[in-house]
């Protein structure tokens, strides 16, 4: 067996990614991948180290996904990671063989569930991996607000511009907003007009 070391980083991404996927769908449970890998399929190659999915579900089968963790690939990265799923909505894990880290976010709000529903497959790694869309990716990125997230948005827009449903991201960012007491849709005007 080849150990860590004979991988690169898209291989370990590779593998990671394939089998928190194919655990999910043995589940049935509909999920997105977002983040770092997410915007590199949907706008500019960045590099990332690790994955990053929402999932469609309630908190009793986030934590039945929590008991299940022993028979999987997947290891807590936190001893109390029960209570972290109650109390922040998060799943963290570690894959056993790569060490990557993944993130899954429990998908309870609506603006989460409905950038579920919309993820469109994108074959990746001889696989369809249900990928958020880059309106939801660029909602998530305003809401995020950090300087990557900022690099992100960028990059998003320079890939998509003109293939990006502005009526649907302003009213669904103004709507997101308006819960969070956050401008998003002015932020992501903003952005929309600069040249």
């Amino acid at each position: 067996m080849e150990s860590q070391t004979d991988f690169d980083v898209t291989d370990l991404l590779q593998i990671t990614l394939l089998e928190a996927v194919r655990w999910l769908e043995s589940r049935d449970i509909r999920y997105a991948l977002i983040g770092g890998l997410a915007t590199s399929l949907r706008g500019q190659a960045r590099v990332t180290a690790d994955v990053d999915l929402v999932i469609a579900t309630d908190l009793p089968e986030a934590l039945a996904l929590v008991n299940e963790l022993p028979q999987t690939a997947f290891a807590p990265l936190f001893d109390n990671v029960a209570d972290v799923v109650q109390r922040a909505f998060i799943l963290p894990l570690r894959h056993r063989v790569t060490g990557v880290k993944v993130d899954v976010a429990i998908g309870l709000s609506g603006f989460e569930q409905l950038a579920v529903s919309r993820a469109e497959p994108i074959e990746l790694f001889s696989h369809p991996v249900a990928t958020a869309t880059t309106e939801d990716l660029l909602i998530m990125k305003t809401l995020a607000g950090r300087p990557q997230d900022d690099q992100d948005l960028r990059g998003l827009l320079i890939a998509q511009r003109d293939h990006i449903d502005w009526k649907y991201c302003l009213q669904t960012a103004a709507d997101l907003g308006d819960a969070v007491g956050q401008d998003l849709a002015g932020r992501l005007q903003r952005l929309r007009d600069e040249r």
